[in-house]
Formats: C-alpha cells, structure tokens, sequence
C-alpha cells in the first residue's frame, strides 16, 4: 500500500514531467489530488521538500539497480570507477534532456543533494569494502567519503557550465590518488 506522503510525491512527480517545477502549484496538485493544501503541508514543508524527495526516490532507485550492475566487478577499485562513470553518464543524460535555464539550475542543486544522499553509503560500503581487501589506504572512511563527492559535485558543476568538458577521468584518477 503507498503511503499519503509518497502518493502526494507521486501527484508531484507527475505535475513536474508535466509542467515544469517552476509551473507546478501546491493548489493545483491538491485539487488533483482531492486533498488540502494542508495535508500537504503535514508531509512537506515546502515544494523544494516534495522535489527533493521525488528525487530522492528516484535515485535510491538508480542506486539499487546499480549494486547489481556493480556486484559484477571483481575489485571495489573496479566498482568505485565504474560507479563515478554510471553517475556521469546519468547527470550527461539528465542534461541533455534540457530545461529552462534558471529552472534547470534550481532543480539541478537540490537533486544533487538528493543524489549525494542516496549514493554516499554505496560509495562508504564500497570504500570499506576495499579497504578490508588491501585495495585502498585510508584514515577515516567519512572524510574520504566526503573527499570523493566533493570531487565528483566540482566535477559535475564544470559539466554543468560545459556539457562537452571531458572532466570523468581526471575525477576517477583523482579519487584513486585519494584512495592509494
């Protein structure tokens, strides 16, 4: 059974693909809906929330499916580039998809977060995991966790200015200097 947050979410989700964020109103999604704009309001406080956790879904999703992908890999060296290739590939895919200018921007800096969030324990479990087979030297898991997505968001951005920015190896070389 959904629950009334995600089924609220699901209202939203559509009404985003549909019009746009910018476009999308509380009102119009609770009439479609037949809530109020209070029992929205009881699940999110605000529409950057609702996006957030649409996103958020959505890259759990990506997450789940890439495990499986990466459970092929033979080393977590092997799992951790080809995670950073995959979550390049998905933002250069989202880019190309195209928005209005601001919009996109606006909506790009909260799913990142939301990304970061749903990717940051495949990274830790993958970091660990790679430690404990000898793969990898490193002092605190957390702060190179944290080293690593920062890597990848200052990367992301250059794509975001420059879609043609050739910037994943560097990343990848980048973070397994980090990790050696």
């Amino acid at each position: 059974m959904v629950s009334r947050k995600d089924e609220i979410a699901d209202g939203f989700a559509r009404y985003f693909k549909h019009f746009g964020y910018k476009k999308t109103s509380v009102d119009g999604v609770a009439k479609d809906l037949k809530i109020s704009k209070k029992t929205i309001y009881e699940h999110f406080s605000t529409k950057e929330e609702i996006f957030y956790y649409v996103v958020y879904r959505v890259a759990n999703q990506f997450r789940r499916r890439m495990e499986k992908d990466l459970e092929a890999s033979p080393t977590s060296r092997d799992k951790l580039e080809n995670l950073i290739r995959i979550i390049f590939k998905q933002t250069r895919q989202w880019l190309k998809e195209g928005n209005d200018a601001f919009e996109f921007k606006y909506k790009y800096r909260i799913a990142e977060l939301a990304f970061k969030d749903a990717y940051s324990d495949l990274v830790g479990r993958i970091v660990e995991e790679g430690k404990k087979a000898g793969e990898f030297t490193f002092s605190s898991r957390d702060l190179t966790v944290r080293f690593i997505q920062g890597i990848i968001k200052e990367a992301m951005d250059m794509v975001l200015e420059d879609q043609d920015a050739s910037v994943e190896e560097e990343a990848v070389r980048a973070i397994m200097n980090i990790l050696e």
